[in-house]
């Protein structure tokens, strides 16, 4: 354990049985809770950064199958189908709980099923487009995933990412963290009763290499024309590749 002040933060787990099981428990704790906490931290920005990232998919009428990977609640989903998209769209979670509310949200307008993002379990080139809203930072193997997104490609097709990213400037990046820290400590309180509840995004980012090191290796598996979207000076990032 690290002290900060009155913070006692968590080494991220480097093991994957032991992340896998930590991701699990907090996820299913804060499930109820996790679209008002999404608002409220990104102070009523997450939407706007969603639509902006599904802005970033194909308008041509091309994405007939998409992939919605770690899709938590169902939000990307549900709001492709309010902006009219017709095409078929399957959500994948491990978290049960989280899934549970996808359900209630999306119905059978999704075909959503609970698996691991380090087993997908679908053939090769099966998507024209794959899209995920912060799930990158939990897997233990970032390149392995990518590969296998890359996989589920067909030519052509999009990989649209929205996750929290770490600022260039040093000192933004430090404002940033402990705006995280405070407020998720403050909500954890209010809404669950325990401060640390939100911990594990200021823990994840702590050990992540940030969005630069992504673009790198989406290139690395593969991608093609790969491209950042920084929002906030970096703290929320858009990244968008290509399989040609």
């Amino acid at each position: 354990m690290k002290v900060r002040g009155l913070f006692r933060l968590k080494e991220w787990p480097r093991n994957p049985a032991e992340r896998a099981a930590y991701v699990d428990v907090v996820f299913g704790s804060i499930a109820p809770k996790y679209d008002l906490v999404s608002r409220l931290l990104s102070s009523w920005q997450d939407r706007r950064w969603k639509v902006r990232a599904l802005g970033a998919l194909p308008q041509n009428g091309s994405c007939r199958r998409l992939l919605d990977l770690a899709t938590g609640t169902g939000a990307f989903p549900n709001l492709l189908r309010r902006a009219g998209f017709t095409g078929e769209i399957v959500g994948l979670d491990r978290n049960r709980a989280m899934l549970a509310l996808a359900v209630r949200k999306c119905g059978a307008r999704v075909r959503l099923i609970q698996g691991d993002l380090t087993h997908l379990p679908f053939t090769d080139a099966s998507f024209d487009a794959i899209t995920m809203g912060y799930g990158l930072r939990y897997v233990e193997d970032t390149r392995g995933t990518l590969g296998e997104i890359y996989r589920l490609l067909r030519p052509g097709g999009v990989f649209v990412c929205l996750d929290f990213g770490l600022p260039d400037n040093r000192w933004h990046r430090r404002l940033c963290l402990g705006y995280l820290l405070l407020f998720g400590t403050l909500w954890g309180l209010i809404l669950h009763g325990r401060r640390d509840t939100y911990w594990h995004i200021v823990e994840s980012l702590r050990a992540y290499p940030g969005q630069q090191a992504l673009a790198r290796w989406m290139e690395e598996a593969g991608f093609a024309d790969v491209r950042l979207m920084e929002q906030l000076g970096g703290i929320s990032v858009i990244a968008r590749g290509l399989r040609l």
